[in-house]
């Protein structure tokens, strides 16, 4: 059992947890509503929030490589940080968003 929790944290450890967290508020950002109205406003252009967020993790990914002057092996370390950071910001940032800032459900008038 102990391998397997060496085996986990190894992996934990190797990610680059300095992009996870950068690529998660960037992401926020560009989903927020002033945002993306300036965008369609702006530009014209209307993505669907998946897309948007795969094209600015790419793209941040890939602006990471270049100034960090990782070496070409480096690719595989923030990919598995780009899915990590998907799967983390999906399941359990946004759970505890919903949590804490829970949204206002419509009033049901048909009763009242």
């Amino acid at each position: 059992m102990e391998t397997i929790f060496q085996n986990i944290a190894g992996y934990i450890n190797s990610l680059d947890w300095g992009y996870i967290l950068t690529f998660i508020l960037i992401s926020y950002g560009i989903n927020h509503s002033t945002f993306r109205a300036f965008i369609t406003n702006g530009l014209g252009i209307t993505l669907k929030t998946r897309y948007r967020v795969l094209i600015v993790g790419v793209v941040y990914g890939v602006f990471i490589f270049f100034i960090r002057g990782y070496a070409l092996y480096s690719v595989e370390i923030l990919f598995q940080s780009f899915v990590f950071a998907l799967v983390f910001h999906k399941l359990i940032i946004e759970l505890v968003i919903e949590r804490l800032f829970p949204k206002k459900q419509e009033q049901n008038n048909e009763y009242l």
